[in-house]
């Protein structure tokens, strides 16, 4: 049917604490092209992420309790539901002053995986265009012609 995975569960267990969070990045997915990246992330009660910036440009979902969202001097409410546009080379981190765990959705991109996108699904595209002219090909030498 697919030569990628079509179901994967959370793996909570696995989830890796970097950029002072924990978290699971979940895209890109193996044998499946994509243009993004993106991951789970969980800023834990009374702590806060990295404040940093990137090349890349971002989208932050909130997904499960309430936090603070700094974009550059902007402080906004993050809650269930939100989104956010990161712009690149802008400094920002997610501050979650509550006594829950706080869970968002991070999509981010640049110009290289877009690219790199591009050159997989135009790949994807001849062999599977070569497959089906193959295909056809066999069919309409194998089928006896009518009269």
């Amino acid at each position: 049917m697919t030569d990628f995975q079509i179901f994967r569960p959370m793996a909570w267990d696995k989830l890796v604490h970097e950029y002072d969070l924990d978290g699971s990045r979940l895209l890109p997915w193996d044998g499946y092209a994509t243009p993004i990246g993106g991951g789970w992330c969980v800023v834990r009660p009374h702590t806060q992420s990295l404040s940093h910036t990137q090349i890349d440009q971002e989208f932050f979902i909130g997904i499960k309790g309430t936090a603070k969202l700094v974009v550059g001097d902007q402080t906004y409410p993050f809650t269930m539901g939100d989104i956010a546009a990161i712009p690149k080379h802008t400094d920002h981190y997610v501050l979650n002053d509550t006594d829950e765990d706080f869970h968002f959705y991070v999509v981010w991109w640049d110009r290289d995986s877009a690219n790199r996108f591009l050159d997989e699904d135009a790949q994807q595209a001849v062999a599977s265009n070569a497959f089906a002219l193959q295909k056809a090909t066999v069919h309409d030498v194998s089928e006896p012609r009518a009269s």
